[in-house]
């Protein structure tokens, strides 16, 4: 959606490194787990030292936003509640989530010198933290058993997410002029985003009839009408653009231009991952009310 120069070879170099390695992963309960896991505390860990701390620690002395407590803190509350989520018991796992976010607001009150609104923020952002990056990952692990159709809807949500950034980002740079939001992220345009979600909208079609062109049963997802593929590609394109946004108006607000460096080419894992995290809360409500046996 961004227009401007873009480092082709090191972005594709990234995606045919990482995306063979991530479906090798996702074939495997375990390796699943690990994959979501890692990219989970990695984004979790980019939010707080790229975000957290630029808004709120160069104002506030007093809060112990960035500090190594804290970090260990976050890691660890939200390694359980991605361990809870491969239980795959919806649950536990809500239950454990709502004891993490409650005992982060505790040890941020705890740790107050003085009541500030930048000590309030700093707070506000650990408990959006769990809210968007956690959760979303832990529900793309409760996705696995959300349905007998859990690992087709992984990589269809996964898959969703990386094309609708790939085609809005080409028809961004080659036919965007009108902004999307240019308060939030001046290079994203309007075209990118109508591109990117259409994208989204025909990769759910083709994971559809591929299938079928090939001469092969349609064995991974349920049967659903083309109207229903179709609006459920473009709500999940709409997701992706959305999640985009999100992060990028953090951005904005801390003044980063990437959370980070991992995936060369694409910057940081929350700026790769951005788009995933409404998508994989919102495949596991459709699927788990839908298709549940």
């Amino acid at each position: 959606m961004a227009r401007g120069s873009v480092d082709w070879p090191r972005r594709l170099l990234t995606v045919c490194v990482g995306i063979p390695t991530a479906l090798k992963l996702l074939q495997y309960d375990i390796g699943m787990w690990c994959l979501a896991t890692g990219l989970c505390l990695l984004a979790l860990l980019e939010f707080a030292t790229s975000i957290t701390r630029r808004i709120v620690t160069p104002r506030s002395a007093v809060t112990c936003a960035g500090t190594t407590a804290h970090l260990a803190l976050l890691l660890t509350l939200s390694g359980a509640v991605c361990t809870t989520a491969a239980s795959y018991e919806k649950i536990m796992h809500d239950a454990v989530m709502t004891v993490s976010v409650f005992t982060l607001c505790c040890f941020h009150l705890a740790l107050i010198e003085r009541v500030d609104l930048h000590a309030l923020m700093a707070m506000l952002l650990d408990v959006f933290a769990f809210l968007y990056v956690v959760s979303g990952f832990s529900h793309a692990i409760l996705l696995r058993n959300a349905t007998p159709f859990g690992f087709a809807f992984q990589v269809l949500g996964l898959s969703c997410a990386w094309v609708c950034d790939s085609g809005a980002l080409v028809a961004g740079s080659l036919f965007g002029s009108v902004k999307l939001a240019p308060s939030i992220s001046p290079g994203k345009t309007l075209v990118g985003a109508i591109a990117g979600i259409l994208s989204s909208a025909g990769t759910v079609v083709l994971f559809y009839k591929v299938p079928l062109w090939m001469g092969l049963a349609q064995q991974f997802l349920p049967a659903i009408s083309l109207s229903e593929q179709i609006v459920l590609g473009l709500v999940l394109g709409f997701l992706c653009i959305a999640g985009d946004l999100v992060e990028s108006l953090l951005k904005r607000v801390a003044d980063v231009k990437d959370s980070g460096t991992f995936f060369p080419g694409h910057g940081g894992c929350l700026d790769r991952m951005d788009s995933f995290l409404f998508v994989a809360q919102a495949l596991y409500y459709y699927s788990a009310f839908r298709f549940a046996v």
